[in-house]
């Protein structure tokens, strides 16, 4: 029998007491966290690499997240669901071409980058694997590609049965490989390509005589 991994055995979160976290402690950790894995990798990043980072113990880590990806989650994604979208122009091929954009920059930050192959292997790994604020992240972007649908439908561009969970997939899915797995794709290309198959698909149709 093999020694269990301290990495994947975390210590169980202790109850608070006394003085509320203090947000400078957290911001420590996630500034480490984001520099170790630009510097290092996910594979190097450890409990104990982030706690000698950031200036604090391992214990505090895991008071405030049950295991390493975890916070590199947080880290490189945040979990504040109440951010500002992208603006809108009010054309709904243009706001598009900017969505689809900001898709592939947010594929191609580097912090993002280690962050998303090294926790894809965890997932991997343990497909018990649940983050949360995976799930708080997916929601508020959905939301905001349902809204981006909704307004096209108001001017009459998309069609109002577009299935907004397919065109999801579709986009986040299609930018995700062009940037992190093809990784060949020039970003204009990539979005002139994914814009105009995705209007293709989209539009309204002229109602039939």
């Amino acid at each position: 029998m093999t020694a269990p991994d301290p990495e994947a055995a975390p210590v169980p979160p202790e109850p608070v007491r006394g003085r509320p976290r203090d947000p400078r402690t957290d911001d420590a950790i996630m500034t480490a966290t984001r520099s170790l894995l630009v510097d290092v990798g996910y594979d190097q990043v450890s409990m104990d690499s982030i706690a000698r980072a950031a200036g604090v113990s391992r214990p505090t880590i895991y008071r405030r997240w049950p295991s390493k990806a975890h916070v590199v989650f947080e880290a490189a994604f945040g979990t504040d669901s109440g951010s500002a979208g992208l603006p809108r122009s009010g054309d709904f091929e243009t706001d598009l071409r900017e969505f689809i954009r900001g898709s592939v920059a947010f594929w191609r930050e580097p912090v993002v980058e280690a962050a998303t192959m090294g926790i894809l292997a965890e997932r991997h790994r343990d497909s018990e694997l649940h983050i949360r604020t995976q799930q708080l992240l997916d929601d508020r972007i959905r939301r905001e590609l349902a809204d981006l649908v909704r307004a096209g439908a108001e001017q009459g561009v998309v069609r109002p049965d577009i299935d907004t969970d397919t065109l999801f997939n579709v986009v986040v899915g299609t930018t995700f490989y062009g940037a992190l797995v093809d990784g060949r794709a020039d970003t204009d290309r990539l979005v002139d390509k994914l814009c105009s198959l995705v209007m293709r698909g989209a539009q309204a149709r002229e109602k039939e005589c």
